[in-house]
């Protein structure tokens, strides 16, 4: 997302299957969130962070910056079906003696422990990097166009997918699938956010889409409703996307048409993410070993 899900599936360490990196409206309520990707860049997975890193990278109101050594983290929330998961995740851009060149920046996505002193770590050996293509800051296409390199590590190995068989494999693709064009973009009153003791002075919004798809059946046709809404408090200092905190809540349900009594919908599904800014700043180091 803007946003950040939360970080299980592609980009979790114990996953082989991605989550969603901004996935395509009309099926982002089953994504596999946040916001970060990338994301959540999104990041955060069991449906990636829809609400994660990258959500929003289209939206002209959004600061996009990608600045060489920068490093952002986030904590992260997943309510849904009445379980509660929480997150912490980094997303940082190496400098170039580890990656980053003219045409493309190498970005670190990790998992990070809270230790007893209040301090954030990567988790040893887990996590994600991305070359990405200095061409996203046209904010045109699709944001797999712009991932040349994709490298995960789990318990300390690395494993390279390229793009050829992100664009082969529909789940991958999906993952980095990102259509989201919002139908209401409401500006409401700035806000201040405090971040490692700092205040930042927000401009806020709230971004809103509704989108139906229908299947006929033998007893009539089925259509399901689903609506995104996206609360934004960014500020231009954070890197990446400027986010500061971020709410997406999706409500998907189904009616039956006509109705029949012999078969009931299932209830609604709402599933609600948060991303919060902790910390960020410059001097991002790598984590997951040299950069090929």
């Amino acid at each position: 997302m803007c946003l950040l899900r939360s970080y299980q599936s592609f980009f979790r360490p114990d996953s082989g299957i991605p989550g969603s990196v901004g996935f395509r409206f009309s099926r982002l309520f089953d994504r596999v969130s946040l916001l970060f990707l990338f994301l959540l860049l999104l990041l955060n997975g069991t449906q990636a962070h829809a609400l994660d890193f990258f959500t929003l990278w289209r939206q002209p109101n959004i600061p996009l910056q990608i600045t060489e050594g920068s490093w952002a983290d986030y904590r992260t929330q997943v309510m849904k079906g009445g379980r509660r998961e929480s997150n912490l995740v980094r997303i940082s851009c190496l400098d170039r003696p580890f990656g980053t060149d003219d045409e493309s920046w190498a970005i670190e996505l990790l998992f990070l422990e809270e230790k007893k002193d209040g301090s954030l770590v990567p988790l040893p050996g887990q996590g994600t990097r991305l070359r990405i293509s200095r061409e996203l800051l046209n904010r045109e296409g699709q944001l797999l166009d712009f991932v040349l390199e994709i490298d995960k590590w789990q318990d300390g190995i690395g494993k390279s997918i390229s793009p050829e068989e992100i664009r082969d494999d529909p789940l991958l693709a999906a993952y980095f699938s990102s259509e989201f064009v919002p139908d209401q973009l409401v500006v409401t009153d700035q806000t201040t956010r405090v971040v490692q003791g700092r205040q930042l002075l927000c401009d806020q919004f709230t971004m809103a889409a509704v989108d139906s798809q229908s299947a006929r059946l033998p007893a009539g046709e089925m259509i399901q409703v689903s609506s995104w809404e996206i609360t934004a408090a960014v500020n231009s200092e954070v890197p990446f996307l400027g986010l500061a905190f971020v709410t997406e809540r999706v409500r998907s349900e189904s009616r039956l048409d006509p109705p029949n009594k012999r078969m009931n919908m299932p209830p609604p599904r709402i599933r609600v993410e948060l991303m919060e800014l902790v910390a960020f700043g410059i001097g991002a180091e790598p984590v997951l070993g040299m950069f090929n």
